[in-house]
């Protein structure tokens, strides 16, 4: 079997700070930033990357949807409609993201959130709007892979911004917003806001089957055939678990905060919606946790298997040499050099005409008596014998 898929499948950002490169001065962001040498608020922005800004309005008539060239196209389209949803993917223009944020007045340290892709999942409260943060998973082949998703939500506006990459789990909700979705275009705000978080809770579900799956598959390798490939891939297992629930684990308090949030950007109506992503949240707890159990005991597995492999190996090596006892005895007592014409009683077999093949019958009678007294105690294969 091959494990080469049980390689890393988180590919997060290195927090680690690397050294200041020559001619960049400290404090200045990016990943050669100091920590701490920065101000509160400072922007730390990954490798300029273009991004691709798209933008719904809609009502429960109408919508309008259109990929923007500038960030100073989204004040026309802010308030044309009831709501306002700008997507923005890819963050790695920290100027770009400014020049959005000022639109909506978002926070600066909400901002700096936005640009710095490795942050925890959270819901916090700003004057004016509510600012999330959720992480997205996907099963990308041989991979899982984490992305950050960061949405502001405000009176008549969805602002969410997310690192760029090939397809995310939120074009079902574009989808159903093109369709005409009687209930998501009837909806304000907050009802959106819900819906993109039920979206990425929702994408939670086929990347843990995808990973109960290939569990399945190392268990039975190692119950098989174990080899010492599987040790680096239960080991891998057990770490991507635990990075899965330090994705889910702080989002599953972020909706908790959100019930919990007086705010009139969230209505009682969205508030019902809100209680079962938060539901559907706990499940995929229940889920990683189920499996972090399996994923522990797939070592003890393991041991167990190498271990029953090991016993094996040593009782059919014991009886081998246990065999082998008496007719190695038995051939070295014939093998002494006692002439018999020297004393009657000196290897008196040797001048008997049926010697030798008395030699081999007392060796194979031996032999076979030892073999069928091991099968009836049950070491060859036989039932056990109960005493």
């Amino acid at each position: 079997m091959d494990l080469r898929h049980y390689r890393r499948w988180f590919a997060l950002p290195d927090r680690r700070a690397s050294p200041p490169e020559p001619g960049v001065p400290i404090g200045s962001g990016g990943s050669s930033a100091v920590p701490g040498a920065a101000m509160p608020g400072s922007p730390v922005p990954e490798p300029v990357v273009p991004p691709v800004i798209r933008v719904f309005s809609y009502g429960p008539d109408a919508i309008e949807e259109a990929v923007l060239s500038s960030p100073d196209e989204i004040s026309s389209w802010r308030g044309r409609r009831p709501v306002t949803w700008v997507d923005v993917d890819g963050v790695g223009d920290a100027t770009t993201v400014q020049r959005i944020a000022s639109v909506f007045d978002m926070h600066i340290l909400a901002q700096e959130d936005v640009l710095n892709p490795t942050q925890r999942p959270k819901a916090e409260r700003y004057d004016g709007h509510l600012f999330v943060v959720a992480r997205m998973l996907f099963a990308a082949q041989d991979r899982l892979e984490s992305e950050q998703l960061s949405m502001f939500l405000g009176p008549g506006f969805v602002l969410t911004f997310q690192q760029r990459r090939p397809g995310d789990c939120l074009s079902s909700v574009r989808d159903r917003l093109r369709a005409g979705a009687t209930r998501l275009r009837a909806g304000g705000a907050d009802y959106l806001a819900w819906a993109l978080l039920d979206a990425v809770v929702d994408g939670y579900f086929p990347v843990l089957e995808a990973f109960g799956e290939r569990m399945d598959v190392l268990e039975d390798s190692i119950l098989d055939r174990p080899s010492n490939e599987c040790i680096p891939a239960i080991h891998q297992i057990k770490r991507d678990l635990l990075a899965l629930r330090r994705a889910t684990w702080p989002l599953r308090d972020a909706l908790a905060s959100l019930l919990r949030e007086d705010s009139s950007l969230i209505t009682p109506g969205t508030r019902d919606f809100l209680r079962d992503c938060l539901d559907h949240s706990v499940q995929v707890l229940d889920m990683i946790e189920t499996y972090r159990e399996i994923g522990s005991s797939l070592m003890e597995a393991f041991q167990s298997s190498v271990g029953n492999r090991l016993n094996a190996i040593m009782k059919v090596l014991t009886i081998i040499a246990t065999l082998f006892m008496p007719l190695s005895f038995l051939a070295s007592v014939y093998g002494m050099n006692f002439h018999a014409e020297d004393s009657p009683f000196n290897m008196p077999e040797l001048s008997w005409r049926y010697g030798y093949p008395f030699f081999w019958t007392l060796i194979l009678g031996s032999a076979g008596s030892m073999l069928w007294w091991f099968r009836r105690q049950g070491w060859l294969g036989g039932k056990d014998r109960k005493d």
